[in-house]
């Protein structure tokens, strides 16, 4: 199996029995990464296998440092479509018996032992050791019916986000459930989800750009990869799916009112290539946390690419304007309504 090595490395983190071993095996699951890049493994099996790695990494962390407390890993690593080296995003749930200063305590703990096992923290401050990300389930269910009733205030369309991708890494209330159930009770809320999804935050720069104002550079992430898993996120919360990956999202919407079936390939095929071509830039980067070199910016001049991968991209910055278009002219429509 082309896994095999991470899914080993799954195994050791997860039978960690203190701080010591858990960072021993890490080591070994990053070790394992250079024998995916020469074994040129596929972007969606490495990432399948690696946010696996890093939920157990969390798992285990909490375990050893912070039992009594429901953790959540939410973003790329709780989809599934986390690539080595990407950040990770956390939620908690304590308990009413827990106190805010403990359970933040705790928190940071369990985030300075990841990051020590080479998994570094949002570069947003998505964690769960700050306080708007560590709350009781009542506190976090008054938050959802809020976010949801008024998505522009409070950040109420990234925390609904968060809370859509959030996956439980042991016992814990389904949040993500109630996070979905309240954004479709709520059309203003599944409608600002859209436009945030739409909203284009950066580009493909053309060949005519690149010559007139010297911006040759790209962001792959923004600009061919979290578009997809936007909207994707928002398709599946419309038509109640409880998929996670960013692929199983758009399959269990194609066809449906939200999001119809040549739309549904266009992404598919979209977040495919983006996140390939995205793998291959940081494979050939990859160095082992704690090494001089260590770190993935996003950004890469298009020099840096193939011709093959600089017409993908900006092949999928065309289609994915067209469907961006499409889907803002939708919204103006009464197509996405149920009421």
């Amino acid at each position: 199996m082309a896994v095999a090595p991470l899914d080993d490395a799954h195994r050791r983190i997860a039978s960690a029995t203190g701080e010591s071993d858990l960072v021993v095996a890490a080591a070994a699951a990053h070790d394992a990464v250079k024998t995916l890049i020469d074994t040129r493994v596929g972007a969606a099996s490495v990432a399948e296998a690696w946010s696996a790695v890093a939920r157990a990494a969390l798992s285990t962390a909490a375990r050893l440092v912070a039992p009594g407390i429901a953790w959540y890993a939410s973003g790329s690593v709780g989809r599934g479509d986390a690539l080595p080296g990407s950040d990770l995003e956390t939620l908690v749930v304590r308990g009413p018996d827990v106190t805010s200063e403990s359970a933040l305590h705790q928190a940071a703990h369990v985030h300075d032992l990841l990051a020590c096992c080479g998994f570094r923290a949002d570069d947003n401050g998505a964690v769960a050791s700050r306080v708007r990300f560590n709350r009781t389930a009542q506190d976090w269910a008054v938050g959802i019916g809020r976010w949801a009733g008024d998505p522009t205030a409070d950040r109420g369309v990234v925390m609904i986000g968060l809370l859509a991708d959030a996956v439980p890494v042991g016992d814990g209330p389904d949040i993500r459930d109630q996070a979905g159930i309240a954004a479709r009770a709520q059309p203003a809320a599944l409608a600002a989800i859209l436009q945030d999804s739409t909203f284009a935050r950066a580009y493909v720069p053309s060949r005519r750009r690149v010559l007139t104002s010297s911006d040759s550079r790209i962001d792959i992430k923004l600009a061919a990869v979290d578009p997809v898993v936007r909207i994707a996120r928002w398709a599946a919360l419309s038509c109640g799916s409880d998929a996670l990956p960013t692929a199983d999202r758009i399959a269990a919407a194609a066809g449906t009112r939200y999001l119809d079936a040549d739309d549904a390939r266009v992404l598919a095929k979209c977040h495919a290539i983006g996140s390939s071509i995205r793998w291959r830039v940081r494979a050939a980067r990859w160095q082992p946390p704690g090494s001089d070199s260590a770190g993935f910016p996003e950004r890469v001049e298009l020099s840096e690419l193939s011709p093959q991968d600089r017409t993908a991209l900006r092949s999928i910055g065309r289609e994915l304007t067209g469907v961006r278009r499409k889907l803002d002219y939708l919204a103006s429509t009464s197509t996405f309504s149920t009421w």
